[in-house]
């Protein structure tokens, strides 16, 4: 998962360098309020933990694509058919960022 943020200026989204898990863990390492450098025009704008969204990372999802076409390759010589059950790896990896998105974005905290 990705956490971007609106900027005014410019219309685009920029993203925020952060591995938090869940909104409070975002606003436990950066702070109710905190500054952003938008990526694309440079402007600094001040913004709060409920402006950021989390959005699914493709590219996790291309890993477990991959992984899960090298599995069904394999699993496809040795067990035959039965190998096919592998293409469930890119569901789970999918799943997984859709439900950490959820996650994040379903939770705001109250502004004060």
């Amino acid at each position: 998962m990705k956490l971007v943020t609106y900027c005014k200026s410019c219309k685009k989204d920029t993203r925020i360098k952060s591995n938090a898990a869940t909104r409070p863990d975002l606003q436990m390492e950066k702070g109710d309020e905190f500054n952003v450098s938008c990526q694309n025009c440079e402007k600094v704008e001040k913004k709060h933990v409920n402006d950021v969204k989390a959005e699914p990372n493709n590219t996790i999802i291309l890993i477990g694509v991959g992984i899960g076409i090298i599995a069904t390759i394999i699993l496809w010589s040795l067990f035959g058919a039965i190998g096919t059950v592998s293409v469930i790896i890119p569901l789970l990896f999918w799943y997984q960022q859709m439900d950490a998105t959820k996650g994040f974005n379903s939770y705001m905290i109250r502004r004060r």
